[in-house]
Formats: C-alpha cells, sequence, structure tokens
C-alpha cells in the first residue's frame, strides 16, 4: 500500500474529478472523526486500532466510493447504509454529496443514539436513521444505491439483497466476491480505478446492478 493519502489531498482529488465538494468538508469530516473518539467507548463504534486511523484508512475508502457514485450519476439518489456503525462509508459520502440522500440501518442501539448526535452535530440534512434489521426495518421501500461495508454476516446481507433491490437498483460490494448474485438478473462488474491502484480504497469492489 503507498503512502496514506491526508483529508486535504482527498479534497483536491475529488475536485480535480470535478466532484464540487463543499469548502466545510474538511472540518465536517474531521469533527465526524473526533465525535467517533470521543464516544467509542461508550458505543464500541470501532476497534481501539480502527480509531487511530479514521482519517487515514477509514476516509479515504468511504471518499472511493464518492467517486464511483458520482460517474454512475447517483449524486442525488438515496443510498442505503447496512449497518453503519459509527457512520462510514455513508457520513463522509453525505458530506462529500450533499444532494445524496441517505437512510441507515442499524441494530445497535448505542450506535443509533451515536449517529444521531452525528447528524445533529454536522447539521446534516437528509439523513434518516432506522433502528432495526435489513430488509424488514426497510420493508416496501426502495432505495437505488445500497452500501454494507462492515455487516458481521455479508452473506446474509447478499442473499436478502437478491430479494430486496428494486430494479437498476446498484449495491456498492466491499465484502468480497458477491457470489448471492448469479444469473440473468444481476450485472457483476469488478470495479478497479485510481483509488485502488493508490491504495486509498481498503479491499475490492464490485458493482452489482439488478437488471430489469
Amino acid at each position: 500500500m503507498l503512502s496514506p493519502m491526508q483529508p486535504e489531498q482527498l479534497l483536491e482529488l475529488l475536485q480535480r474529478e470535478d466532484i464540487p465538494v463543499p469548502q466545510c468538508a474538511l472540518e465536517q469530516w474531521a469533527r465526524h472523526a473526533a465525535l467517533i473518539r470521543e464516544w467509542n467507548k461508550v458505543a464500541s463504534l470501532v476497534s481501539i486500532g480502527d480509531s487511530r486511523q479514521l482519517e487515514t484508512v477509514h476516509l479515504p475508502d468511504a471518499l472511493s466510493l464518492v467517486s464511483v457514485v458520482a460517474r454512475l450519476g447517483l449524486g442525488g439518489a438515496t443510498l442505503l447504509d447496512i449497518g453503519p456503525g459509527g457512520g462510514y462509508p455513508a457520513i463522509p459520502m453525505k458530506i462529500a454529496l450533499p444532494d445524496l440522500a441517505v437512510t441507515l440501518v442499524e441494530r445497535s442501539v448505542k450506535k443509533v443514539g451515536f449517529l444521531r448526535k452525528v447528524v445533529a452535530a454536522l447539521g446534516l440534512q437528509g439523513v434518516e436513521i432506522i433502528h432495526g434489521d435489513f430488509p424488514a426495518a426497510v420493508q416496501g421501500r426502495t432505495m437505488a444505491l445500497v452500501t454494507a461495508r462492515a455487516v458481521e454476516a455479508p452473506a446474509k446481507i447478499q442473499q436478502a439483497l437478491v430479494e430486496w433491490m428494486p430494479v437498476d437498483g446498484v449495491f456498492l460490494c466491499q465484502s468480497g466476491a458477491p457470489a448471492e448474485f448469479n444469473g440473468e438478473m444481476f450485472h457483476v462488474e469488478h470495479w478497479e480505478d485510481h483509488w485502488s491502484t493508490d491504495g486509498a480504497r481498503r479491499g475490492e469492489l464490485f458493482i452489482v446492478r439488478r437488471n430489469a
């Protein structure tokens, strides 16, 4: 892996991709990380090791998805983040793409409370936080974009997404090759770009789209 990129470099990189990230993004990303460290002992948001790498590992990984969302033309879509924990990747993505509507589904009461504090502290609009399990918590609803970066049972989530995903829905899969999505109903693309080669993205990324 190459040397970690700093938040200022990440902002510049996104702006060079013609993604109009608000200037307040640096301050909000930093505030988000500070809140995670402040509340980590109470809500068990990240491991001690991860708490030291929020800006240099978790933030770049989240922002690598911003680049993908922009290239797919989904910057104004609705993002469902399953099991966001401390808010990665959805909160940094929302900060970078203010028009992105975000729904967070989290099963932990403590983490739900923390996410509400983050949204209030950062003054984010268009963020819905739901306490519950996927897919029951969003039954009957559709979102164009899905992330589930750090769930405990990725295969189980993928099985549920097979039934739940709407036509043209996109799942940004970061939990290994999405074996559950096979047949003509889904198109799976292994996505590689400069965020991958520069070492900013953690692991592999697969774009899963449900066909009509």
